[in-house]
């Protein structure tokens, strides 16, 4: 963004979100945060509900595998083919599994929680960066809370 004298930006100039705050609020973003618009975040709300079902069908799938896999190995040597094809199967599920958090890390949101389905986005409200809420079962990204509070402290996002 082109900046003027006194380093704000010029008239007529799209502001980034990190322009609605000052520097010292920037300190508390995590290293690989990213603060967005709430049009942002809700641009990749559909992206954000596919990973985030994916990561929950993965994790039950895991928790199954595991249960299986420390079975087979109390009664079957350890290099038996059940063994390694559960213990296979297991690593893909873990390559899947981090393929997906990536792809949800790229929209700039956040897991909260796993169940229910939170996830969270930096962003801006009057001028604090705070986390914009979305929680399974929710339309719309129509929450925000302070960084000091979790989700029980969402409060109700009014625009403008």
């Amino acid at each position: 963004m082109k900046e003027g004298w006194d380093n704000t930006p010029l008239a007529g100039q799209p502001m980034s979100a990190e322009d609605l705050i000052d520097e010292m609020a920037l300190l508390a973003l995590p290293e690989n945060g990213i603060v967005v618009t709430i049009d942002e975040a809700r641009n990749s709300l559909v992206e954000v509900k596919k990973c985030l079902s994916c990561l929950q069908s993965i994790q039950d799938l895991a928790n199954d595998l595991t249960s299986e896999l420390e079975y087979l190995v109390g009664k079957l040597p350890p290099f038996d083919e059940h063994v390694t094809e559960y213990a296979d199967v297991l690593g893909e599920l873990v390559t899947e599994w981090q393929e997906i958090t990536e792809r949800f890390a790229s929209t700039g949101a956040n897991i909260a929680c796993f169940d229910p389905g939170y996830a969270e986005w930096y962003g801006v409200v009057d001028g604090h960066l705070v986390l914009y809420s979305w929680c399974e079962g929710e339309e719309d990204i129509e929450w925000w809370h302070p960084l000091d509070s979790g989700v029980d402290g969402r409060r109700p996002l009014v625009e403008a």
